[in-house]
């Protein structure tokens, strides 16, 4: 049976102090760790096995740099939906020059890419492995951000949404 935990971690000095709720607190030195540690602390006290404890961890995080976080990845899932777009309508436009009886070469040239290149856009489409699972590829552990207010840092609140899962 798989029991999930939610554990918030507060940097203290060169340290993630993380606190799970009810359970008690342990600590890391970078916060990939603290997922870790935290599955620890819980098995420990509960006397159970890991591989039954799922942890979400929330850091504790001044609301600016929280703001800052979800622009950057807002901008980044942006870019790559845009990137989508740009490489589908450079497919579309690859085929309707051959379509126009150009040669691959010249298409190269009108659309400014190699000819190797128009060769890649006019092949079948292969779903991307992210596409396949579902989910997008990532290395970070699942981390929901919090905001600590920039005068108190004892108030937190989720605020985010989670990041693409690596479990």
């Amino acid at each position: 049976m798989n029991t999930s935990y939610l554990a918030t971690a507060a940097r203290e000095g060169h340290w993630w102090v993380i606190t799970v709720q009810g359970i008690g607190v342990t600590q890391s030195r970078t916060l990939r760790d603290a997922r870790t540690a935290a599955r620890g602390l819980i098995a420990a006290m509960l006397d159970v096995d890991e591989d039954g404890v799922r942890v979400i961890v929330e850091p504790e995080l001044d609301s600016r740099v929280v703001d800052q976080v979800r622009d950057a990845r807002k901008r980044v899932a942006d870019l790559d939906r845009l990137q989508r777009e740009a490489a589908a309508a450079s497919r579309e436009a690859a085929r309707a020059l051959i379509a126009a009886g150009v040669s691959g070469a010249d298409a190269a040239t009108v659309l400014e890419v190699s000819p190797q290149r128009v060769s890649q856009l006019l092949a079948p489409a292969k779903p991307s492995p992210a596409a396949v699972r579902g989910t997008l590829k990532t290395k970070r552990s699942v981390v929901r951000l919090a905001t600590r207010s920039p005068s108190s840092s004892s108030a937190s609140q989720s605020t985010g949404s989670r990041a693409a899962s690596g479990r």
